[in-house]
């Protein structure tokens, strides 16, 4: 399989996670905000793992993505994970929330919506 081929199947799985990843967001940001369940702690690592892999995706499908229109604009992300790291090295709940809310929501949601075109 070229590199084309795997591109296009990385796109394919996007579109499958999206809907999981976006909920799951969702979830754990209504945690974060004061509805800390049990779990919390180990749906927020699976949640920045997720996030992670479409960064991944991102930075190595950009073209494709970004193709028939700028979904994801690159150093609006890098800035979104600079600032993650910093909220994460704060512990602060709300600014994490705060933070998934802002940066990472949409940027899951128009990564969903490049998959969708």
């Amino acid at each position: 399989m070229g590199l084309a081929e795997y591109q296009k199947e990385a796109i394919i799985q996007l579109a499958d996670y999206s809907e999981k990843i976006i909920p799951a967001t969702e979830t754990i940001i209504k945690e974060l905000r004061g509805d800390r369940l049990e779990d919390t702690d180990e749906l927020f690592g699976l949640v920045i793992q997720g996030i992670n892999w479409e960064i991944e995706i991102f930075n190595n499908c950009e073209k494709i993505i970004n193709e028939k229109e700028a979904f994801v604009d690159k150093s609006k992300m890098a800035q979104a994970v600079t600032r993650l790291g910093k909220v994460l090295q704060e512990k602060d709940d709300i600014k994490i929330a705060a933070c998934l809310e802002v940066d990472f929501l949409p940027f899951l949601k128009n990564m969903k919506k490049a998959t969708e075109v």
